[in-house]
């Protein structure tokens, strides 16, 4: 008998995509999604399985195989190279999923997901964070700064 009982747990940590800016007093703030959207981009497996993986990162993609190392803040500035890697990935779609182990139809979503977002986040000259946790951060249906992109 063993001494201390093994605990499973089925809990899933999601990987998300979120519109962040800086308020006028320099507090992180981040967008809600709107209900017609998703914020999903996969599971924290998929850190390694698919967004870091071989078959993505022989694409050339640059900003998406960061989740291998943990979040990813894309700035403003660097919105064209996360639409870059989307588009890569989804000129390869078939390919990527097969190696990723995933349906076409989940990774469809998933990088139209990250595409939505980045559209939102040029609306409002912000950046996109693709995380896992959210912490103790402000949310706002709207955003409370439009004077240009966040502060770094």
């Amino acid at each position: 008998m063993e001494r201390y009982p093994r605990v499973w747990s089925a809990a899933l940590v999601s990987i998300s995509v979120d519109v962040y800016l800086r308020n006028d007093s320099g507090n992180l703030v981040i967008l809600t999604t709107p209900p017609e959207e998703s914020d999903l981009v996969g599971h924290d497996d998929t850190r390694h399985t698919l967004w870091g993986s071989p078959a993505v990162r022989a694409l050339g993609a640059t900003v998406v195989v960061g989740l291998s190392q943990g979040d990813v803040w894309v700035d403003f500035g660097r919105l064209d190279e996360l639409v870059a890697d989307c588009e890569l990935i989804g000129k390869h779609l078939a390919d990527v999923a097969a190696a990723a182990g995933r349906s076409e139809d989940y990774l469809r979503f998933r990088v139209g997901n990250l595409l939505a977002a980045t559209e939102r986040a040029r609306a409002h000259r912000a950046g996109v964070v693709i995380w896992a946790g959210h912490g103790d951060i402000v949310y706002a249906s709207r955003p409370v700064a439009d004077d240009g992109p966040p502060a770094a």
